[in-house]
């Protein structure tokens, strides 16, 4: 009995999938003319047909949006200027300083230039308290 279901398990495994296939979906975005003249992005993938229901669960079933719609519209919403959706930027210089010190706070546990205030101030405290 336990061969038996052994050997009816190992095909109804091998039939699983182990990995999803990436998702393929334009990244272009079109212009769109309202009725009062402005003009706004929309995700190309957004103009297409919604989502069918692949599994017959009519019952439960809401329209998704087209794959891809929902994370142009994203980054179409954090985007800093609209026009690096067609065309990108030259990135500038990274600011090395801020992350550098950032770093040595969470390494050494302290900020070097804090230490340096404190230790100043205690100095100054022990001079002021020699001189009365």
């Amino acid at each position: 009995m336990k061969t038996l279901c052994f050997a009816l398990l190992i095909p109804l495994l091998a039939g699983c999938k182990t990995h999803l296939e990436p998702a393929s979906y334009s990244p272009d975005y079109q212009r769109l003319t309202g009725a009062d003249g402005r003009v706004e992005l929309l995700p190309a993938e957004c103009l297409k047909p919604a989502a069918e229901d692949e599994f017959d669960s009519d019952e439960d079933f809401v329209p998704l949006l087209p794959p891809g719609c929902a994370n142009n519209l994203t980054l179409l919403q954090m985007v800093e200027q609209r026009g690096d959706l067609f065309q990108g930027r030259a990135t500038g210089p990274t600011m090395a300083a801020p992350v550098g010190r950032a770093a040595q706070v969470y390494i050494d546990g302290y900020d070097r230039e804090e230490l340096r205030r404190r230790h100043d101030e205690q100095q100054s405290r022990a001079d002021k308290q020699e001189k009365q």
